[in-house]
């Protein structure tokens, strides 16, 4: 059978991730769709919309199978999001891989991961390093020509086909690109069924039920009957955590640097809503983004420690249609990790971050689904 991967959070499953699976499935002419989905907290550094087993629910209509990329990856910038989806991608066996971009165009593409490697021996590019900026940032700065390091799907394509050049992958990369609404759109699109992720929940929050129209009818109906949560739920969770840690525990946590912990301990008393303790904490080093990737880490205790000695044990199945457990079937006996498809006490070992972030989401949200009361969803 061939298979195509797709590396996703669907936060909520909309319209545009329908056109992105049935065109992936129909460009690479492949059997099995296979999405990698972020669990409880996504790359933004932010808790999901809904639990990862809502949105699998969501999901496994359109796709045949749905795997949990784990929280190591689903947490971090672009470059390890991108390789914890394209390695799983390969131990299971896929053929192809596809992404959405603004590009469209996987000749563009490579072109700038050859001038972005080039880089890599300039003086500039040392010289930046030293000065403490990111990769990225150091990136679109000796790149100022390049329109695709402007596009949120175009960064992420990039750290895709990279991975999968530098490791000499036979995973084949293939983009589709992006309809309509780009990623970080806040506003619905009023002329199509098709809207960013980003502008649905905004539409969602403020109560706005035109956001429906974006979504297919299970996505409406499962979002009808659970409450999305967003950081404000979360927030005296993590005032408290940065509250009781020391400067010296708070220290250790991923990401955790020049003297954030400071910053987090002095700002924290006074706030009292995320947005406002964000706005205090962010600066024109650290953007949003970082900032709530930080305090998601702050929040679940993930440690440097954890993110470099971490490695992949074993895949996680959340959902499944008939199709993709035969598919599972067939590959099982080449995959080098074990495939769990229920978790107990003995599976419990490989997954204990996953686990960690389920139930405090749980404790917030109230949806009562766990790792351990959830087996498989097989849709027939």
């Amino acid at each position: 059978m061939k298979s195509v991967a797709l590396i996703t959070e669907y936060n909520p499953f909309h319209n545009g991730h329908v056109y992105h699976a049935q065109s992936s499935k129909s460009k690479t002419q492949s059997d099995v769709t296979i999405a990698i989905m972020s669990g409880s907290f996504t790359m933004r550094g932010e808790p999901a919309l809904l639990n990862k087993f809502n949105r699998a629910k969501m999901a496994i209509q359109h796709v045949d199978l749905v795997i949990e990329l784990p929280l190591i990856y689903a947490i971090s910038s672009g470059e390890l999001f991108a390789q914890g989806g394209v390695q799983i991608a390969e131990m299971l066996k896929c053929d192809t891989l596809s992404f959405g971009s603004e590009s469209g165009n996987i000749d563009e593409i490579t072109e700038v991961i050859h001038q972005i490697e080039q880089l890599k021996h300039d003086d500039r590019y040392k010289a930046l390093v030293k000065e403490g900026k990111s990769h990225p940032r150091i990136i679109s700065e000796l790149i100022n020509d390049s329109s695709l390091l402007n596009g949120s799907n175009n960064l992420l394509a990039i750290e895709y086909v990279r991975h999968i050049m530098n490791h000499q992958l036979s995973i084949q990369p293939v983009t589709i690109q992006r309809k309509d609404n780009l990623y970080l759109d806040a506003h619905l699109n009023d002329n199509t069924h098709i809207s960013s992720a980003t502008s649905i929940r905004n539409a969602y929050f403020n109560k706005q039920e035109t956001y429906q129209q974006s979504l297919p009818h299970t996505s409406v109906e499962i979002l009808k009957q659970t409450n999305g949560i967003n950081w404000d739920d979360f927030f005296p969770y993590l005032r408290w955590t940065i509250l009781r840690s020391s400067h010296e525990e708070l220290r250790q946590i991923y990401m955790m640097s020049e003297g954030l912990e400071y910053k987090l301990k002095k700002e924290i008393r006074d706030c009292h809503r995320f947005e406002d303790f964000v706005k205090k904490v962010k600066s024109k080093r650290y953007t949003w983004t970082r900032i709530q990737r930080l305090l998601t880490a702050t929040l679940l205790n993930i440690k440097s420690t954890d993110v470099h000695q971490y490695e992949d044990t074993a895949i996680r199945v959340l959902a499944m249609t008939r199709n993709g457990q035969a598919y599972l079937k067939e590959i099982k006996e080449d995959c080098p990790l074990p495939i769990v498809t229920n978790v107990n006490k003995k599976s419990a070992e490989f997954f204990k971050h996953e686990i960690k972030a389920t139930e405090l989401y749980q404790s917030v949200s109230g949806q009562p689904e766990t790792d351990f009361n959830q087996a498989v969803y097989i849709h027939e």
